[in-house]
């Protein structure tokens, strides 16, 4: 949200990076989590680093998405956790972040490049 609402025009702000950024990663922990049995010591490294390459590699990188497949492998969460809070969260942040750099800061946001 730092980047959102402090650095919009960041292009790991942007609407696009925050979404997937957060999806990607969140898939990447769950399937590493069901998947890959492990020690959490092994586990976490694995994911965070497949999360991560795949936002870079999909041009989608949102750096506080990194920290997703931690809380899904520590949390041992399930696919729900997809809808509620990835899904529904990123889109509440994104409205908000529009609403308050557009109407009440008067900053162009999303970038328009």
């Amino acid at each position: 949200m730092v980047l959102l609402y402090g650095y919009p025009e960041s292009p790991f702000a942007q609407p696009k990076n925050v979404f997937f950024g957060h999806l990607i990663t969140t898939i990447v922990g769950l399937i590493v989590l069901q998947f890959i049995p492990l020690p959490l010591y092994l586990t976490i490294p694995i994911a965070v680093g497949f999360g991560v390459c795949s936002m870079i590699l999909l041009n989608v990188t949102h750096p506080p998405a990194g920290g997703n497949p931690i809380i899904v492998i520590i949390g041992g969460v399930s696919f729900e956790y997809l809808i509620s809070p990835v899904i529904t969260g990123s889109i509440i942040i994104i409205i908000f972040a529009i609403i308050l750099n557009r109407f009440i800061l008067k900053k162009s946001y999303p970038s328009q490049k």
